[in-house]
């Protein structure tokens, strides 16, 4: 069962079967981030147009999630 955090109208989703390093997919309106969960969280790809401010939304709600997506990617692949 994936886990999920809904920020605002954007999806932050850990896979359980996803391979590392650790990761998030952050699901917007037509468009996708796959972010790592490292400090400061670093974009890997990106999937579809978001624009600018979506980018930066995104990876704002990676950084105020931190702690606790790093937690559940531990739960789901430990």
């Amino acid at each position: 069962m994936m886990a999920s955090i809904r920020v605002n109208a954007l999806r932050l989703v850990i896979y359980p079967n996803d391979h590392g390093p650790p990761h998030v997919h952050v699901m917007g309106p037509g468009w996708e981030l796959k972010v790592r969960l490292k400090e400061p969280p670093e974009l890997v790809a990106v999937l579809g147009k978001p624009k600018t401010a979506e980018l930066a939304e995104g990876l704002d709600a990676v950084w105020r999630h931190l702690r606790e997506l790093t937690q559940m990617w531990g739960r789901l692949h430990d």
